[in-house]
């Protein structure tokens, strides 16, 4: 047992040292763990010409998305004389909110942040709203935007801010996809003639393709990670496709779907990690590694990391083919984990935003708006119509494979302050869900103790 443990630790490193070898760097876009952002702290203070003013702009790319974020920051600063963004990629998750607080006590904040839809409940007090009229003056009315964000963003602005209001510009959605290995897949008798999976709608026919393919390939089938946001939205997905809820009634906290559709959901992912079918404890960037390696057959993650494999397959450092498709359907519905990065002010109260800065602002995020096409090549789907209606976007690869019925399927983080990135929802999860799938509790004691302490934030 000490032998297999030691390879298998031997193994999953040999893999990561390939891909930190072929990327050079070790900054996953994953990280939104999209996990752990890996990059962390500010860019150095950047001195501009007299006459040139200076937007701050705190975000949390720290892969693959990132550098498509620093292209448009650097293609919008070279458009123009009179504006210049400076850019600081900060701690994804919680320190990054908790950062933002901190800035906006103090009255020390940026002119403009990412910020992701889910921490809106938790954090509106901490931002300053837009109003239709404000977008619409800067080019960016809000009929060309998706309808559907901008439904749920005023959703939340109603139960927990100001109605009518919106607390941030929506740049895209990002959801759970299913990247596959195409050589493997087709070694194992699971690629079509159209070079897509096949079999694998239906849990019972996904766990059977999955062992299948351990049996016909002798390769992991899946990568997975256990850092608590990998674990949860693979989990949230398994638990919304059998229609379960966590809240009602709008946004009050519904906890008795995790005895049923939550257990069950659990046990599959422990299934499958006991059966040798999914990498057992292993990191973000491992699971990465991994599936870049050749050396799992699927990877369970979200779309950010489309351009780790494009920019891999670009340099020709990638030994295999690849595909990515929309979460499959495993039960009633195919519901599928998804949040929204949006671009917020800062609720500076102390040193309010002026006229002239909020104009400057809305220009540069009205630039990324309508150049957001570059920012799906960070993997996400923009929310701006007139790029995803586009042929340019419709023509995007890899994008065009899973992104048409991604959305469709997109199932947001519930409304309610204790759930959604940087809220404790995360945390507990790490400890108690995932020590489920490492063997240290047992699948019973780990719903219970998950659902009190969710219960306990209530009190």
């Amino acid at each position: 047992m000490v032998k297999k443990r030691c390879k298998s630790k031997k193994l999953i490193f040999i893999a990561f040292m390939l891909l930190f070898g072929m990327l050079g760097v070790l900054a996953f876009a994953g990280g939104q763990k999209e996990g752990k952002k890996a990059e962390k702290g500010k860019a150095a203070a950047t001195v501009v010409p007299a006459g040139v003013t200076k937007i701050i702009y705190w975000e949390f790319f720290g892969g693959g998305d990132g550098i498509r974020m620093k292209q448009i920051v650097d293609d919008f600063n070279k458009s123009q004389n009179k504006l210049f963004v400076e850019m600081s990629t900060l701690a994804w998750g919680e320190p990054f909110y908790t950062k933002v607080h901190t800035a906006v006590v103090a009255g020390k904040t940026p002119d403009v942040m990412s910020y992701h839809l889910s921490h809106f409940p938790a954090g509106v007090k901490d931002l300053r709203p837009f109003t239709e009229s404000e977008l619409a003056n800067a080019g960016m009315p809000i009929k060309d935007f998706n309808p559907e964000i901008i439904k749920r963003s005023l959703t939340i602005s109603k139960a927990y801010g100001t109605p009518g209001v919106l607390y941030g510009v929506p740049i895209d959605t990002h959801t759970l996809v299913l990247y596959y290995n195409k050589d493997l897949l087709k070694k194992a008798g699971l690629l079509g003639p159209d070079g897509k999976p096949i079999g694998l709608n239906g849990i019972d026919n996904f766990t059977r393709a999955l062992k299948q393919i351990k049996d016909k390939t002798g390769i992991l089938p899946i990568a997975t990670a256990n850092d608590p946001a990998s674990v949860w939205r693979i989990w949230y997905t398994l638990f919304k496709q059998q229609g379960g809820k966590l809240v009602k009634n709008g946004n009050q906290v519904y906890l008795n779907d995790i005895e049923k559709q939550g257990k069950k959901s659990l046990q599959v992912m422990v299934n499958w990690t006991k059966d040798g079918l999914v990498a057992r404890d292993t990191s973000y960037p491992a699971m990465v590694a991994l599936f870049s390696a050749g050396r799992s057959a699927f990877m369970i993650n979200g779309n950010w990391e489309v351009p780790t494999m494009v920019d891999l397959q670009k340099k020709g450092k990638l030994s295999f083919k690849y595909g990515i498709m929309a979460f499959p359907k495993l039960y009633n519905n195919q519901d599928t984990w998804a949040d929204s990065h949006n671009l917020a002010i800062p609720n500076n109260t102390k040193n309010p935003i002026s006229k002239e800065k909020l104009k400057d602002v809305l220009i540069f995020i009205a630039y990324l708006e309508k150049n957001s096409l570059i920012w799906a090549g960070g993997g996400h789907i923009p929310m701006w119509l007139p790029v995803t209606e586009s042929s340019a976007y419709k023509q995007l690869v890899p994008n065009n494979e899973y992104s048409s019925r991604a959305i469709k399927d997109a199932v947001y983080e519930p409304i309610n302050p204790i759930f959604g990135v940087g809220n404790p929802t995360y945390d507990t999860v790490g400890n108690f869900l995932t020590p489920a799938l490492t063997g240290k509790l047992t699948i019973d004691q780990a719903i219970t103790k998950f659902k009190q302490r969710l219960k306990s934030f209530l009190k």
